[in-house]
């Protein structure tokens, strides 16, 4: 096998280099004059090159296939073009049109046909790699979540999970370089194991119609995606540093790239680190700091017979997770136990020999021990000082290739991740552990025709996944064990078909989806004691043994289809329709989960969960004008065999508890039912370049038939949400020293959601809230030969510091009290069901970031 592998290494580095060029002028359609600085890019081989001061361009080292070439320039609507490479350079000349429109028709990979925004038979946003620069966000999701049909679910700033259409986590498949992303995704407590700083831009899909991935893309798909690989012949970079006020976040990047002859290469480091947030109501969160550690490298070889790329990943990060622990008469928040004095003095306890009455013994002596967390506790960059945190490191390694096939081409990629999540409450030891293992595997084959408009893509992938739980730790800590010991393995096949007329796309497809999960069981002794332990089966029926997991063993099978087309209507009009049929199989966290996780909330799975089956319908209208841009999106989606947790009364009718914690179970509701609408309107006047208003707005309804008023909405249902903002070029073109200066104002207006899950608390209505924006930004420049030198950015949100909490944040149900006061036995830590939004913790106060970035090297940046 190693002879092999490097008998392969050889070939491809030595087979001939590709002697291909794409080259020619890119100009201006109303004057005629060249442009330069204009950025042309193949999106499939992320190679891109600047048109230089005469407006011409060139791309050499080039696989011969077909390819679609994308051209954009700030002040000129993007354009996209099929261009197909054979043994000789191709000359191809692009003409812009002017447009002030920050809305770009860009090449989609990843709905499995490449099409254009405009094109697609479903909604499609893309988020630009300026707008990433622009932001002010705490991590990879917090940076997409307004967009327009986009939401996120937050446990803080640094945890967030996407949601679109009002669905999330296993229903929303994320996608990093194509690659997925299999971290824990069915899990509250830990987000999006991605670096921040690697993703170049953003692609996503709302609707069911990537029957590329299938199974977990039911919602949709979000594709990030890294930077694209430098000019031929050079080596550039970056240095990134980014400050905000809030959380003190601290951030720091660098990246450094080249393209030698048709070797590519890109390596990145990046750090980041917060201490607790803060808002008006509670000051500092205690129990929300966070720091994260990322390396990357890729490697890559484009050669007369295609690509080859091979990236590497490792990111470390801890987190904080707060469990809103307070005293219950000053609501200051406390440690869950009493800590060491500065002056080094001990916790002490009363006993029966000095206590001043009976209720007292086991109790803190006042005094003794610090209870509450001081100022330098709340400003800390240690992320391991509040009771419960977690420690995760994430490796990464994805294969991708691309070979020419005849008239087509095939792709085949393989990976490798490894997921680490130890969890830490109350001192040093990991009480819960599991180390998740995946091969994702994809081989797929597309071919174009050249006239005849048609495009057809097949393929086979899927993933084998295992994860394995950590030892019983010693005495006196108590193992949690969430999820049990399990194999997955999961495939899929389907099949693509698209046709092009010159103002007509119509696509459809097919896919079959196959899931078999094996579950471990696992038995306790002394549960929930210090004694705790894990025995053997054959010890059932001695003593107190418990049944933490009982054996699992399920076979999961569904199809989707979909079938759409788009129109492009007289004077730039266009509609777009589209048809699905969704299929997701359970996950393992909804079928087996039996354990309480920090949040105080007691999850039970459901071994007998049927898997859904999803019928939606999209449709679309949209405008794209000189003077503005225009797009609502509404979609219908009707589920079968629904899956969501709530809460599980108790014989008397209130909360069933399990060791005071209440209980949450999957279960299925026979019929879930969501619509809504998406739209956005971009104001650019032609006669005005200098001027663009961006407006978005969601409203998405869910309901559940047949149900009480209580029980008959889909919980975390985002409340309806209207964005604005006015962004003005002060400097758009080279100034002297300035370049692409702007300033900005914009809004987010939450409406109130009443529309909950009340029975038992699982939901509480939340209140309408106004959030004010703002942002200047400009790049630096050398006048004599106009390279960016620099580039700088302010961007404030919640400019008023308003005191407010988004329906989709998990932290206004966390809830304890009286933690350090109430002795050693429980640490005194009660749950708490919060019937009050008040009673919760607020989402975070003023935040005003600032970011830096320092190109070198190569071109123009």
């Amino acid at each position: 096998m190693k002879k092999l592998f490097t008998i392969i290494l050889i070939v491809l580095i030595y087979f001939p280099a590709g002697a291909q060029t794409l080259k020619g002028v890119i100009s201006d359609s109303s004057n005629r004059q060249t442009v330069p600085g204009a950025i042309i890019f193949i999106p499939q081989l992320k190679l891109q090159a600047t048109s230089d001061i005469n407006g011409n361009y060139k791309i050499p080292h080039l696989p011969k296939g077909t390819w679609q070439v994308q051209v954009q320039m700030l002040g000129y609507a993007t354009i996209t073009n099929q261009i197909k490479i054979k043994e000789s350079d191709v000359v191809k000349n692009f003409i812009l049109s002017p447009s002030a429109s920050s809305e770009k028709e860009v090449v989609i990979t990843a709905l499995g046909n490449l099409t254009n925004t405009k094109r697609s038979p479903v909604p499609v946003t893309l988020v630009t790699h300026q707008a990433l620069l622009e932001q002010a966000s705490t991590n990879v999701v917090d940076a997409i979540a307004r967009e327009p049909g986009v939401n996120q679910i937050t446990t803080g700033p640094g945890i967030s999970k996407p949601e679109i259409n009002g669905l999330g986590y296993n229903r929303v498949l994320t996608l990093f370089d194509g690659e997925r992303q299999e971290d824990f995704q069915w899990g509250d407590e830990h987000g999006i194991l991605i670096d921040p700083y690697a993703v170049y831009d953003a692609e996503i899909i709302r609707g069911p119609a990537s029957l590329q991935y299938g199974n977990y893309a039911v919602a949709g798909v979000v594709s990030f995606k890294s930077k694209p690989f430098p000019y031929d012949g050079t080596t550039q970079g970056s240095v990134l540093s980014e400050y905000q006020t809030n959380s003190g976040m601290i951030g720091n990047s660098l990246d450094v790239g080249g393209n030698h002859h048709g070797f590519v290469w890109d390596l990145r480091a990046s750090e980041e680190a917060a201490h607790c947030y803060s808002n008006p109501a509670d000051g500092y969160v205690w129990g929300t700091a966070w720091n994260q550690e990322n390396v990357r490298l890729t490697l890559g070889l484009n050669r007369n017979w295609g690509y080859s790329r091979l990236s590497f990943s490792l990111l470390h990060r801890e987190a904080e997770i707060p469990d809103g622990n307070r005293d219950s008469a000053t609501r200051q928040f406390e440690f869950d136990v009493p800590q060491a004095l500065a002056s080094g003095g001990n916790p002490q306890y009363y006993t029966a020999a000095n206590a001043p009455s009976p209720s007292l013994i086991g109790q803190l002596i006042p005094g003794t021990g610090q209870v509450y967390p001081t100022t330098a506790n709340y400003l800390s960059y240690n992320a391991r000082l509040a009771s419960v945190y977690e420690i995760m490191d994430h490796v990464s390694t994805w294969w991708q290739n691309n070979i020419n096939a005849g008239k087509g081409n095939i792709e085949a990629d393989l990976g490798y991740t490894q997921s680490q999540r130890q969890e830490i409450d109350t001192g040093t030891i990991p009480e819960e552990g599991m180390t998740v293992h995946d091969l994702p595997y994809s081989l797929k084959y597309s071919i174009a025709g050249d006239s005849t408009g048609l495009k057809f893509t097949t393929g086979i992938n899927g993933m084998y996944e295992w994860n394995t739980n950590s030892a019983e730790p010693p005495s006196p800590y108590t193992g949690i064990f969430e999820i049990p010991n399990y194999t997955d393995f999961d495939a899929g096949g389907y099949a693509i078909l698209q046709k092009d007329w010159k103002n007509l796309t119509l696509s459809g497809g097919l896919r079959y989806d196959f899931r078999y999960m094996a579950g471990q069981p696992m038995y306790l002794a002394y549960d929930n004691t210090g004694s705790q332990e894990i025995v053997p089966a054959s010890a059932q029926g001695v003593g107190p043994v418990y049944t933490q997991f009982p054996a699992l063993n399920r076979t999961f099978n569904g199809t989707s289809a979909s079938i759409g087309g788009s129109y492009q209507l007289p004077y730039k009009n266009y509609i777009k329709l589209n048809f699905a049929k969704s299929y997701r199989a359970p996950s393992i966290l909804e079928l087996a989960s039996n354990e309480a996780d920090p949040a105080q909330m007691y999850k039970q799975g459901d071994p007998n969960l049927k898997g859904e089956q999803g019928y939606e319908a999209d449709a679309g209208y949209g405008y794209r004008g000189a003077d503005f841009d225009f797009e609502a999106d509404c979609f219908y989606n009707f589920i079968n065999n629904f899956i969501f947790a709530t809460r599980i009364p108790s014989l008397s009718g209130g909360d069933s508890l399990h060791f005071g914690i209440p209980v949450y179970k999957f279960g299925s509701s026979n019929t879930a039912i969501l619509d809504g609408i998406s739209a956005y309107l971009n104001i650019h006047p032609k006669e005005a370049a200098w001027f663009e208003l961006r407006n978005g707005f969601t409203l998405i309804y869910s309901y559940l038939p047949h149900q009480t008023d209580s029980t008959d909405h889909i919980p975390f249902t985002p409340a309806p949400r209207l964005t604005s903002d006015v962004k003005i070029m002060l400097v758009r073109h080279q100034h002297h020293l300035f370049k692409d200066t702007y300033i900005e104002f914009g809004l987010e207006k939450d409406w109130g959601q009443n529309n909950i899950y009340s029975a038992l608390w699982n939901e509480l209505p939340s209140l309408p809230y106004v959030l004010f924006n703002g942002g200047i930004g400009t790049k630096l420049v050398n006048p004599k030969n106009g390279r960016v030198l620099c580039s700088f950015y302010i961007n404030c949100t919640n400019l008023t510091n308003a005191t407010y909490m988004a329906h989709t944040s998990r932290e206004q149900y966390f809830w304890t009290y009286n933690g350090a006061y109430a002795g050693k036995t429980n640490y005194g830590k009660t749950p708490a069901v919060v019937t009050n939004p008040a009673e919760g913790i607020y989402d975070m106060g003023r935040n005003i970031g600032f970011k830096l970035i320092i190109p070198f090297g190569g071109q123009n940046m």
